[in-house]
Protein backbone atom coordinates (compact mmCIF):
# COMPACT_ATOMS: atom_id res chain seq x y z
CA UNK A 1 0.00 0.00 0.00
CA UNK A 2 1.19 3.42 -0.61
CA UNK A 3 2.65 5.84 2.25
CA UNK A 4 0.03 9.17 1.93
CA UNK A 5 1.81 12.64 1.97
CA UNK A 6 -0.90 14.40 4.48
CA UNK A 7 1.38 15.27 7.40
CA UNK A 8 -1.72 14.76 9.96
CA UNK A 9 -1.83 11.30 8.68
CA UNK A 10 1.52 10.43 9.07
CA UNK A 11 0.88 11.69 12.66
CA UNK A 12 -1.64 9.25 12.80
CA UNK A 13 0.16 6.72 11.65
CA UNK A 14 2.30 7.11 14.84
CA UNK A 15 -0.23 6.07 16.94
CA UNK A 16 -1.48 2.90 15.41
CA UNK A 17 2.31 1.19 14.59
CA UNK A 18 4.30 1.46 17.61
CA UNK A 19 5.42 -0.90 19.95
CA UNK A 20 5.90 -0.27 23.69
CA UNK A 21 10.01 1.66 24.64
CA UNK A 22 10.83 2.35 27.54
CA UNK A 23 14.01 4.38 28.05
CA UNK A 24 16.00 5.08 30.95
CA UNK A 25 18.31 7.82 32.64
CA UNK A 26 21.60 7.57 30.82
CA UNK A 27 24.00 9.86 31.49
CA UNK A 28 26.76 11.33 29.47
CA UNK A 29 28.23 10.11 26.03
CA UNK A 30 30.95 11.09 23.79
CA UNK A 31 29.58 12.77 20.70
CA UNK A 32 31.62 10.77 17.82
CA UNK A 33 31.41 13.79 15.56
CA UNK A 34 32.92 16.13 17.75
CA UNK A 35 34.50 14.30 20.64
CA UNK A 36 32.68 16.12 23.36
CA UNK A 37 30.84 14.74 26.14
CA UNK A 38 27.12 15.70 26.53
CA UNK A 39 24.39 14.57 28.59
CA UNK A 40 21.43 12.03 26.68
CA UNK A 41 18.58 9.90 28.01
CA UNK A 42 19.58 7.21 25.36
CA UNK A 43 22.62 5.39 26.51
CA UNK A 44 24.71 3.76 22.84
CA UNK A 45 22.86 0.71 23.93
CA UNK A 46 19.62 2.35 23.85
CA UNK A 47 19.98 3.99 20.85
CA UNK A 48 20.82 0.83 19.29
CA UNK A 49 17.51 -0.75 20.82
CA UNK A 50 14.97 2.34 19.93
CA UNK A 51 16.74 2.26 16.85
CA UNK A 52 16.35 -1.64 15.81
CA UNK A 53 12.34 -1.63 16.97
CA UNK A 54 11.66 1.88 14.58
CA UNK A 55 13.49 0.26 11.64
CA UNK A 56 11.19 -2.94 11.87
CA UNK A 57 7.86 -0.84 12.22
CA UNK A 58 9.33 1.68 9.72
CA UNK A 59 9.58 -1.22 7.33
CA UNK A 60 6.72 -3.04 8.11
CA UNK A 61 4.90 -0.05 7.21
CA UNK A 62 6.34 1.52 4.56
CA UNK A 63 7.52 -1.10 2.52
CA UNK A 64 11.27 -1.44 0.91
CA UNK A 65 11.49 -1.24 -2.54
CA UNK A 66 11.22 -4.34 -3.99
CA UNK A 67 14.63 -4.48 -6.06
CA UNK A 68 18.01 -6.09 -4.83
CA UNK A 69 20.39 -3.91 -7.04
CA UNK A 70 19.03 -0.79 -6.17
CA UNK A 71 19.21 -1.92 -2.14
CA UNK A 72 22.69 -3.03 -2.75
CA UNK A 73 23.80 -0.19 -4.40
CA UNK A 74 22.86 2.23 -2.17
CA UNK A 75 24.28 0.18 0.79
CA UNK A 76 27.61 0.30 -0.73
CA UNK A 77 27.59 3.83 -1.17
CA UNK A 78 25.86 4.13 2.50
CA UNK A 79 28.88 1.98 4.06
CA UNK A 80 31.89 3.85 1.98
CA UNK A 81 30.57 7.03 3.53
CA UNK A 82 29.61 5.51 6.77
CA UNK A 83 33.31 4.00 7.01
CA UNK A 84 34.81 7.89 7.10
CA UNK A 85 32.95 8.96 9.85
CA UNK A 86 34.54 8.72 13.58
CA UNK A 87 31.13 6.54 14.68
CA UNK A 88 32.32 3.13 15.58
CA UNK A 89 29.04 2.36 18.52
CA UNK A 90 26.52 0.71 15.42
CA UNK A 91 26.59 -1.60 13.03
CA UNK A 92 25.25 0.83 9.91
CA UNK A 93 21.95 -0.21 7.87
CA UNK A 94 21.27 1.53 4.76
CA UNK A 95 17.08 0.93 3.54
CA UNK A 96 15.24 2.22 0.63
CA UNK A 97 11.96 2.92 1.47
CA UNK A 98 8.77 1.57 -1.15
CA UNK A 99 7.39 5.18 -1.71
CA UNK A 100 7.19 8.33 -3.90
CA UNK A 101 7.96 10.70 -1.27
CA UNK A 102 11.29 12.63 -1.43
CA UNK A 103 13.01 12.28 1.37
CA UNK A 104 16.10 10.67 3.25
CA UNK A 105 16.31 10.40 7.18
CA UNK A 106 18.10 9.11 9.96
CA UNK A 107 17.38 6.58 13.39
CA UNK A 108 19.47 6.39 16.30
CA UNK A 109 21.56 3.01 16.11
CA UNK A 110 22.52 3.92 12.58
CA UNK A 111 19.27 3.41 10.69
CA UNK A 112 19.58 5.29 7.43
CA UNK A 113 16.75 5.53 5.02
CA UNK A 114 16.56 7.10 1.54
CA UNK A 115 13.12 6.46 -0.76
CA UNK A 116 12.58 5.71 -4.23
CA UNK A 117 11.39 9.60 -4.81
CA UNK A 118 14.87 10.94 -3.33
CA UNK A 119 16.58 8.56 -5.79
CA UNK A 120 14.45 8.96 -8.83
CA UNK A 121 15.80 13.02 -9.05
CA UNK A 122 19.22 12.55 -8.14
CA UNK A 123 21.71 12.67 -11.10
CA UNK A 124 24.74 10.61 -10.09
CA UNK A 125 26.58 8.70 -7.10
CA UNK A 126 28.10 11.79 -5.76
CA UNK A 127 24.53 13.22 -5.02
CA UNK A 128 23.79 10.18 -3.37
CA UNK A 129 26.82 10.05 -1.21
CA UNK A 130 26.70 13.46 -0.12
CA UNK A 131 22.58 12.47 1.06
CA UNK A 132 23.76 9.75 3.03
CA UNK A 133 26.90 11.14 4.33
CA UNK A 134 24.50 14.12 5.69
CA UNK A 135 22.63 11.47 7.22
CA UNK A 136 25.07 9.32 8.56
CA UNK A 137 26.18 12.88 10.23
CA UNK A 138 22.70 13.16 12.32
CA UNK A 139 23.80 9.69 13.73
CA UNK A 140 27.55 10.25 14.48
CA UNK A 141 26.45 14.26 16.23
CA UNK A 142 23.96 12.40 18.25
CA UNK A 143 21.10 14.64 16.78
CA UNK A 144 18.46 12.69 17.17
CA UNK A 145 19.10 11.52 20.53
CA UNK A 146 19.89 14.98 21.70
CA UNK A 147 16.58 15.98 20.46
CA UNK A 148 14.41 13.38 21.79
CA UNK A 149 16.19 14.27 25.11
CA UNK A 150 15.37 17.89 24.63
CA UNK A 151 11.71 16.59 24.24
CA UNK A 152 11.81 14.26 27.32
CA UNK A 153 13.03 17.28 29.38
CA UNK A 154 10.75 19.42 28.46
CA UNK A 155 7.79 16.86 28.84
CA UNK A 156 6.67 18.03 25.17
CA UNK A 157 6.72 14.48 23.50
CA UNK A 158 5.06 14.99 20.16
CA UNK A 159 1.49 16.31 20.08
CA UNK A 160 -0.10 14.36 17.28
CA UNK A 161 -3.44 13.66 16.92
CA UNK A 162 -6.87 14.54 19.58
CA UNK A 163 -7.61 13.12 22.62
CA UNK A 164 -9.97 10.26 20.03
CA UNK A 165 -6.63 9.30 19.13
CA UNK A 166 -4.77 9.73 21.91
CA UNK A 167 -7.24 6.94 23.34
CA UNK A 168 -7.06 4.21 20.37
CA UNK A 169 -3.65 3.95 20.86
CA UNK A 170 -2.83 1.85 23.67
CA UNK A 171 -5.38 -0.59 22.07
CA UNK A 172 -3.36 -0.78 19.12
CA UNK A 173 -0.16 -1.09 20.17
CA UNK A 174 0.91 2.41 20.12
CA UNK A 175 3.68 4.57 22.70
CA UNK A 176 5.60 7.87 21.69
CA UNK A 177 8.99 6.22 20.99
CA UNK A 178 10.59 5.24 18.18
CA UNK A 179 8.61 6.46 15.29
CA UNK A 180 8.06 10.38 16.79
CA UNK A 181 11.56 10.60 16.10
CA UNK A 182 10.93 11.08 12.70
CA UNK A 183 9.02 14.24 13.53
CA UNK A 184 11.42 15.82 15.84
CA UNK A 185 12.59 18.38 13.52
CA UNK A 186 16.48 19.33 13.92
CA UNK A 187 17.81 22.93 14.32
CA UNK A 188 19.14 24.58 11.53
CA UNK A 189 22.73 24.21 13.31
CA UNK A 190 22.02 20.81 13.48
CA UNK A 191 21.72 20.88 9.44
CA UNK A 192 24.29 22.87 8.75
CA UNK A 193 26.56 20.74 10.96
CA UNK A 194 25.39 17.50 9.07
CA UNK A 195 25.68 19.29 6.13
CA UNK A 196 29.32 19.57 6.98
CA UNK A 197 29.68 16.41 7.94
CA UNK A 198 28.62 15.05 4.89
CA UNK A 199 30.65 17.04 2.61
CA UNK A 200 33.44 15.24 4.94
CA UNK A 201 32.10 12.28 4.67
CA UNK A 202 31.40 12.24 1.18
CA UNK A 203 34.88 13.70 0.12
CA UNK A 204 37.13 11.39 2.35
CA UNK A 205 35.05 8.84 0.60
CA UNK A 206 36.48 9.68 -3.12
CA UNK A 207 33.16 11.67 -4.20
CA UNK A 208 32.73 15.22 -5.43
CA UNK A 209 30.76 16.57 -2.78
CA UNK A 210 29.86 19.58 -4.20
CA UNK A 211 27.21 17.82 -6.48
CA UNK A 212 25.11 17.47 -3.37
CA UNK A 213 24.11 21.13 -3.94
CA UNK A 214 22.32 20.29 -6.91
CA UNK A 215 19.98 17.75 -5.16
CA UNK A 216 18.79 20.92 -3.12
CA UNK A 217 19.13 23.56 -6.04
CA UNK A 218 16.50 20.69 -7.31
CA UNK A 219 14.38 20.57 -4.29
CA UNK A 220 14.06 24.28 -4.22
CA UNK A 221 12.92 24.05 -7.43
CA UNK A 222 10.49 21.48 -7.01
CA UNK A 223 9.01 24.05 -3.91
CA UNK A 224 8.95 27.27 -6.44
CA UNK A 225 6.81 24.53 -8.71
CA UNK A 226 4.30 23.90 -6.22
CA UNK A 227 4.22 27.12 -4.35
CA UNK A 228 4.69 25.05 -1.18
CA UNK A 229 7.11 23.40 0.98
CA UNK A 230 7.87 19.59 0.12
CA UNK A 231 5.76 18.66 3.17
CA UNK A 232 7.56 15.14 3.68
CA UNK A 233 10.98 16.61 3.65
CA UNK A 234 9.63 19.53 5.39
CA UNK A 235 8.79 17.26 8.31
CA UNK A 236 12.84 16.31 8.90
CA UNK A 237 14.48 19.14 7.10
CA UNK A 238 14.22 22.82 6.97
CA UNK A 239 14.01 24.80 4.00
CA UNK A 240 16.66 23.86 1.45
CA UNK A 241 17.07 27.29 0.21
CA UNK A 242 21.20 28.81 0.62
CA UNK A 243 22.17 25.70 1.68
CA UNK A 244 23.67 25.21 -1.32
CA UNK A 245 26.05 27.48 -1.01
CA UNK A 246 27.08 26.11 2.11
CA UNK A 247 27.64 23.12 0.90
CA UNK A 248 29.75 24.32 -2.35
CA UNK A 249 32.04 26.10 -0.19
CA UNK A 250 33.04 23.39 2.31
CA UNK A 251 32.92 21.14 -0.94
CA UNK A 252 35.61 23.44 -2.02
CA UNK A 253 37.74 23.29 0.73
CA UNK A 254 37.30 19.76 1.35
CA UNK A 255 38.20 19.07 -1.99
CA UNK A 256 41.70 21.09 -1.28
CA UNK A 257 42.32 19.37 1.36
CA UNK A 258 42.32 16.02 -0.02
CA UNK A 259 44.36 17.31 -3.28
CA UNK A 260 41.87 16.05 -5.60
CA UNK A 261 40.97 13.09 -7.63
CA UNK A 262 37.28 13.09 -6.45
CA UNK A 263 34.25 10.69 -9.08
CA UNK A 264 30.88 9.74 -8.72
CA UNK A 265 30.54 12.48 -11.43
CA UNK A 266 29.04 9.85 -13.30
CA UNK A 267 24.85 9.63 -14.85
CA UNK A 268 25.68 7.72 -17.57
CA UNK A 269 26.53 4.94 -14.27
CA UNK A 270 23.91 6.26 -11.99
CA UNK A 271 21.06 7.20 -14.67
CA UNK A 272 20.81 3.49 -15.97
CA UNK A 273 20.79 1.57 -12.59
CA UNK A 274 17.22 3.24 -11.86
CA UNK A 275 15.98 2.53 -15.20
CA UNK A 276 12.42 1.17 -15.18
CA UNK A 277 12.13 2.21 -11.06
CA UNK A 278 8.74 2.55 -9.84
CA UNK A 279 7.69 6.64 -10.28
CA UNK A 280 5.11 7.80 -8.00
CA UNK A 281 2.45 6.03 -6.19
CA UNK A 282 2.60 2.77 -6.81
CA UNK A 283 -1.40 1.56 -7.85
CA UNK A 284 -0.54 -1.94 -7.71
CA UNK A 285 -1.16 -1.32 -3.86
CA UNK A 286 -3.69 0.35 -3.38
CA UNK A 287 -5.45 4.02 -4.79
CA UNK A 288 -8.49 5.68 -4.35
CA UNK A 289 -11.02 6.60 -7.71
CA UNK A 290 -14.36 8.08 -7.48
CA UNK A 291 -14.59 7.04 -3.50
CA UNK A 292 -13.76 3.54 -3.92
CA UNK A 293 -10.33 2.32 -2.28
CA UNK A 294 -9.16 -0.37 -5.01
CA UNK A 295 -6.42 -2.45 -4.53
CA UNK A 296 -5.36 -4.83 -7.66
CA UNK A 297 -2.91 -7.38 -6.24
CA UNK A 298 -4.96 -8.25 -3.61
CA UNK A 299 -8.12 -8.04 -5.78
CA UNK A 300 -10.48 -6.42 -3.02
CA UNK A 301 -11.80 -2.86 -2.75
CA UNK A 302 -13.96 -0.73 -0.78
CA UNK A 303 -15.85 2.60 -0.39
CA UNK A 304 -14.39 5.10 0.93
CA UNK A 305 -16.32 7.89 3.10
CA UNK A 306 -17.32 11.08 0.66
CA UNK A 307 -14.92 13.93 2.54
CA UNK A 308 -12.84 11.66 4.23
CA UNK A 309 -8.40 11.89 4.17
CA UNK A 310 -7.30 8.43 2.68
CA UNK A 311 -3.78 7.08 3.94
CA UNK A 312 -2.64 3.92 2.32
CA UNK A 313 0.23 2.70 4.01
CA UNK A 314 2.26 -0.67 3.74
CA UNK A 315 0.06 -2.79 6.30
CA UNK A 316 -3.21 -0.63 7.19
CA UNK A 317 -5.43 2.37 5.16
CA UNK A 318 -6.89 5.10 7.20
CA UNK A 319 -9.70 7.27 6.64
CA UNK A 320 -9.96 10.18 8.80
CA UNK A 321 -13.03 12.44 8.85
CA UNK A 322 -13.16 15.86 7.94
CA UNK A 323 -13.79 17.00 11.36
CA UNK A 324 -11.29 14.67 12.62
CA UNK A 325 -13.30 12.91 15.32
CA UNK A 326 -13.74 9.81 13.54
CA UNK A 327 -11.41 6.96 11.89
CA UNK A 328 -11.76 4.30 9.60
CA UNK A 329 -8.82 1.70 9.86
CA UNK A 330 -8.21 -1.30 7.74
CA UNK A 331 -5.51 -4.03 7.93
CA UNK A 332 -5.18 -7.51 8.18
CA UNK A 333 -4.72 -10.13 11.14
CA UNK A 334 -2.14 -12.35 12.09
CA UNK A 335 -5.20 -14.86 12.65
CA UNK A 336 -6.18 -17.17 10.43
CA UNK A 337 -9.61 -16.87 10.80
CA UNK A 338 -12.15 -14.12 11.32
CA UNK A 339 -13.56 -16.03 14.82
CA UNK A 340 -10.09 -16.10 16.09
CA UNK A 341 -8.79 -12.51 14.88
CA UNK A 342 -12.19 -10.88 16.26
CA UNK A 343 -11.52 -12.98 19.81
CA UNK A 344 -8.10 -11.32 20.07
CA UNK A 345 -9.51 -7.78 19.74
CA UNK A 346 -12.40 -8.05 22.07
CA UNK A 347 -9.85 -10.03 24.76
CA UNK A 348 -7.78 -7.16 24.97
CA UNK A 349 -7.92 -5.11 28.90
CA UNK A 350 -9.95 -2.33 28.56
CA UNK A 351 -12.60 -3.28 25.99
CA UNK A 352 -15.92 -4.64 26.55
CA UNK A 353 -18.21 -6.36 23.89
CA UNK A 354 -21.53 -5.09 23.32
CA UNK A 355 -22.75 -7.41 20.12
CA UNK A 356 -21.43 -9.88 18.42
CA UNK A 357 -22.36 -11.59 15.16
CA UNK A 358 -21.81 -13.81 12.52
CA UNK A 359 -22.57 -12.27 9.09
CA UNK A 360 -21.90 -12.45 5.43
CA UNK A 361 -19.49 -9.62 3.87
CA UNK A 362 -19.18 -9.35 0.08
CA UNK A 363 -19.63 -13.07 -0.18
CA UNK A 364 -17.02 -13.85 2.82
CA UNK A 365 -17.76 -15.63 6.21
CA UNK A 366 -17.19 -12.60 8.87
CA UNK A 367 -17.43 -11.32 12.34
CA UNK A 368 -19.32 -8.37 12.89
CA UNK A 369 -18.43 -6.51 16.70
CA UNK A 370 -19.87 -3.62 18.52
CA UNK A 371 -17.50 -3.11 21.06
CA UNK A 372 -16.16 0.17 24.22
CA UNK A 373 -12.75 0.87 24.55
CA UNK A 374 -11.39 2.17 27.59
CA UNK A 375 -8.07 3.82 27.77
CA UNK A 376 -5.89 4.42 31.09
CA UNK A 377 -6.66 7.46 31.94
CA UNK A 378 -10.74 6.89 31.79
CA UNK A 379 -11.46 8.14 28.12
CA UNK A 380 -14.02 5.59 26.18
CA UNK A 381 -14.39 5.30 22.59
CA UNK A 382 -16.91 3.46 20.66
CA UNK A 383 -15.87 0.81 18.22
CA UNK A 384 -17.81 -0.76 15.29
CA UNK A 385 -15.09 -3.75 13.63
CA UNK A 386 -15.56 -6.18 10.90
CA UNK A 387 -13.65 -8.87 10.65
CA UNK A 388 -13.60 -10.68 6.69
CA UNK A 389 -12.05 -14.30 5.82
CA UNK A 390 -11.22 -13.49 2.09
CA UNK A 391 -8.32 -16.16 1.54
CA UNK A 392 -5.80 -16.18 1.77
CA UNK A 393 -5.93 -13.56 4.55
CA UNK A 394 -8.53 -12.34 7.10
CA UNK A 395 -9.16 -8.57 6.64
CA UNK A 396 -10.21 -5.88 9.81
CA UNK A 397 -12.23 -2.60 9.76
CA UNK A 398 -12.21 -0.66 13.12
CA UNK A 399 -14.91 2.62 13.05
CA UNK A 400 -13.68 4.52 15.95
CA UNK A 401 -15.40 7.59 17.50
CA UNK A 402 -15.56 9.33 21.12
CA UNK A 403 -18.96 7.04 22.74
CA UNK A 404 -20.71 10.60 22.20
CA UNK A 405 -20.83 10.53 18.57
CA UNK A 406 -21.22 7.07 17.72
CA UNK A 407 -24.79 7.27 16.48
CA UNK A 408 -23.15 10.22 14.10
CA UNK A 409 -20.76 8.15 12.30
CA UNK A 410 -22.72 4.11 13.15
CA UNK A 411 -24.02 4.34 9.13
CA UNK A 412 -21.01 5.83 7.82
CA UNK A 413 -18.86 2.77 9.87
CA UNK A 414 -21.49 0.24 9.14
CA UNK A 415 -21.81 1.52 5.00
CA UNK A 416 -17.76 1.21 4.85
CA UNK A 417 -17.27 -1.72 6.25
CA UNK A 418 -19.55 -3.85 4.60
CA UNK A 419 -18.79 -1.98 1.56
CA UNK A 420 -16.13 -5.09 0.92
CA UNK A 421 -16.15 -7.42 -2.05
CA UNK A 422 -13.59 -8.80 -4.65
CA UNK A 423 -12.21 -6.68 -7.67
CA UNK A 424 -13.18 -7.60 -10.70
CA UNK A 425 -12.90 -4.67 -13.19
CA UNK A 426 -10.57 -5.76 -15.25
CA UNK A 427 -9.33 -2.48 -16.43
CA UNK A 428 -8.46 -2.30 -12.52
CA UNK A 429 -6.88 -5.56 -12.19
CA UNK A 430 -4.32 -4.49 -15.08
CA UNK A 431 -3.02 -0.98 -13.99
CA UNK A 432 0.40 -0.61 -13.96
CA UNK A 433 2.59 2.37 -11.93
CA UNK A 434 4.55 4.76 -14.16
CA UNK A 435 8.32 4.10 -14.18
CA UNK A 436 11.60 6.05 -15.42
CA UNK A 437 12.66 5.62 -19.04
CA UNK A 438 16.44 6.43 -18.97
CA UNK A 439 17.65 7.08 -22.56
CA UNK A 440 19.89 8.90 -24.46
CA UNK A 441 19.39 11.99 -26.11
CA UNK A 442 19.68 10.89 -30.30
CA UNK A 443 21.12 14.46 -30.99
CA UNK A 444 22.34 17.87 -29.77
CA UNK A 445 19.10 20.51 -29.13
CA UNK A 446 17.41 21.78 -26.48
CA UNK A 447 16.02 19.57 -23.55
CA UNK A 448 12.24 20.20 -24.31
CA UNK A 449 12.79 18.68 -27.72
CA UNK A 450 14.00 15.44 -26.24
CA UNK A 451 11.51 14.06 -24.07
CA UNK A 452 7.93 13.48 -24.09
CA UNK A 453 5.37 14.84 -21.45
CA UNK A 454 3.22 12.73 -19.87
CA UNK A 455 0.33 14.32 -17.99
CA UNK A 456 -1.14 11.08 -16.34
CA UNK A 457 1.78 11.00 -14.26
CA UNK A 458 1.88 14.98 -13.65
CA UNK A 459 4.88 15.42 -15.37
CA UNK A 460 4.95 18.73 -18.12
CA UNK A 461 8.06 20.03 -19.62
CA UNK A 462 9.07 21.96 -16.25
CA UNK A 463 8.69 18.84 -14.27
CA UNK A 464 10.71 16.63 -16.54
CA UNK A 465 13.24 19.44 -16.40
CA UNK A 466 13.49 19.54 -13.14
CA UNK A 467 13.73 16.15 -12.58
CA UNK A 468 16.54 15.75 -14.97
CA UNK A 469 18.55 18.89 -13.28
CA UNK A 470 18.30 21.00 -16.40
CA UNK A 471 16.65 23.82 -17.53
CA UNK A 472 14.05 23.92 -20.04
CA UNK A 473 15.81 25.39 -23.27
CA UNK A 474 19.14 24.05 -22.17
CA UNK A 475 21.34 22.19 -24.72
CA UNK A 476 21.33 19.33 -24.46
CA UNK A 477 24.63 17.24 -26.08
CA UNK A 478 24.23 14.14 -28.21
CA UNK A 479 24.62 11.24 -26.10
CA UNK A 480 23.54 12.54 -22.61
CA UNK A 481 21.49 10.57 -20.92
CA UNK A 482 17.90 11.83 -19.58
CA UNK A 483 15.24 10.48 -17.56
CA UNK A 484 11.32 10.67 -18.58
CA UNK A 485 7.99 9.31 -16.90
CA UNK A 486 6.32 6.11 -19.22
Amino acid sequence: MIPIQVNRLQSLLLLFILAPFIVGISGCETNPATGENEFLLLSTEEQRQLGAEADAQIVAEFGEYNDDAIQSWVERIGKEVQAQSNDTRFTYTFRVLDTEVINAFALPGGYIYVTRGLLAYLQNDAQLAMVLGHEVGHVAANHSAKQYTSSILANVGLAIGGALFEDVRPFLGAAQTGLQLLFLSYSRDNESQSDTLGVKYATLAGYEAAEGAEFFVTLQRLQEQSGTAIPTWTSTHPDPADREENITQKAAEWKAAVGGGLTGVNPEVYLPRINNMVFGQNPRHGFVQNSTFYHPDLQFQFSVPSGWQVGNFATQVQMVSPQEDAVIVFTTASESSATAAADAFRNQQGIQTLERMTVTVGGFPAIRLRTTVTSDDGGTLSVLSYFIEKSPNVYIFHGYTDIGRFNTYANTFEATERSFETLTNASILAVQPYQLDIFQASQTTTFSSLVTPNSGAGMDILSLAILNQKDVSQQVPQGTYLKQVD
